[in-house]
């Protein structure tokens, strides 16, 4: 799945999240950027996500999850949407996850937590995938397909979750893995070069946008560019590369 490029129909998706907010928000201002870079964790377009395979001894970013496999994964061929049952869980099990792989068929897979997916039909494309938290009393998840025809697969892994704090740097910058507490000062990228660095949450961040014309005019505004942004080792200053933070 190719997402280093907007296409006309994840732009206009954006465009339609935008103003919607704009118009369903009560606070004087709306920050898309939130919404931005959970997608790009999402789907995996260069930044750091937050989660780290303990079993696999794999690094986990500051301020990522801790996540620890219980029991064996299970996993199947589906085709639309479809509800799993999650049955009991294993002892120790405080979430699961869920990972997508797209194998045909054009549309959009979206699950309980808000995550999502897009296939694009001509490619497959996989989802990074993120703890959802078991709630009492619940026994299913549903995996939403936008279209019937999109085939994919499932594969449910019963987890436990340990939060990690943010490190700071000598010049007092938090940095690490952007986390349902918010984002540290310096948030992990992958540079375009290949190297994994830092860069400025304040310089990922989109304008302020107050209402739908400005949503509409900063998207206009955009098309035809991109943006790139300095990547930096944790000290805040070593410049190792640049991040492409958007391509309209």
């Amino acid at each position: 799945m190719n997402l280093e490029r907007m296409d006309d129909t994840f732009g206009q998706g954006l465009r339609t999240v935008l103003v919607k907010q704009v118009n369903e928000a009560p606070p004087a201002h709306v920050r898309w950027h939130r919404w931005w870079v959970g997608a790009g964790i999402f789907a995996g377009v260069g930044l750091v996500g937050g989660v780290g395979a303990a079993t696999a001894g794999f690094f986990t970013e500051p301020g990522g999850d801790i996540v620890t496999q219980v029991g064996s994964p299970t996993s199947g061929t589906y085709t639309g949407s479809h509800t799993f049952d999650l049955g009991t869980a294993p002892e120790g099990a405080t979430h699961f996850t869920v990972k997508l792989i797209c194998l045909s068929g054009a549309g959009t897979l979206s699950m309980d937590d808000g995550g999502f997916i897009t296939c694009p039909g001509d490619q497959n494309g996989t989802s990074q995938p993120q703890p959802i938290a078991l709630i009492d009393g619940e026994r299913s998840t549903k995996i939403r397909a936008s279209e019937p025809g999109v085939t994919y697969t499932a594969q449910l892994t019963y987890v436990t979750r340990t939060e990690t704090e943010w490190a700071v740097n000598e010049s007092g910058d938090t940095y690490g893995a952007v986390n349902d507490r918010g984002e540290p000062d310096l948030l992990a990228v992958i540079a375009t070069n290949g190297k994994p660095g830092y860069a400025y949450s304040q310089d990922l961040r989109g304008p302020e946008i107050n209402n739908p014309q400005e949503a509409i005019k900063y998207m206009e505004t955009m098309k035809g560019t991109t943006l790139m942004v300095p990547v930096y080792e944790s000290d805040g200053e070593t410049v190792i590369g640049e991040f492409q933070a958007g391509s309209w």
